[in-house]
């Protein structure tokens, strides 16, 4: 146990880990300020297959938004009168289904939802 190896002091050991030594590496960069802008969502392309109520959801989903907000009003105020909001909404999409239809080749009855609207555009 004769070794001549000398140990570091404490104040060596606690001066290594306060003070930096040259080696180390580089402080970090100062933080950088991000700027955030607030700009429209893009819109998405509908599918290229999109038809029938998946389409007349889409196309027609602002009407339905102010028809249900109207109608949630209504329901607690019982002084609004949502029936126009409700015949544009109700057009909007039998517009877009009568159209999907006819794209498609379907025969629409006449007895059917799409059918009085076809005759109600018809008599216009």
């Amino acid at each position: 146990m004769g070794s001549s190896q000398s140990h570091p002091t404490n104040d060596e050991v606690t001066e290594k880990i306060i003070s930096p030594s040259s080696s180390s590496s580089p402080p970090p960069p100062p933080p950088t300020t991000t700027t955030t802008t607030t700009s429209k969502p893009k819109r998405t392309k509908p599918p290229k297959n999109e038809s029938g109520y998946s389409r007349a959801t889409r196309v027609c989903n602002k009407k339905k938004r102010a028809y249900d907000a109207c109608y949630t009003a209504q329901l607690s105020s019982k002084e609004e009168d949502c029936d126009d909001l409700f015949e544009t909404y109700r057009t909007c999409f039998l517009r877009v289904i009568a159209k999907d239809m006819e794209k498609r080749g379907v025969k629409v009855s006449e007895n059917s939802m799409i059918g009085e609207y076809k005759d109600e555009t018809a008599d216009d």
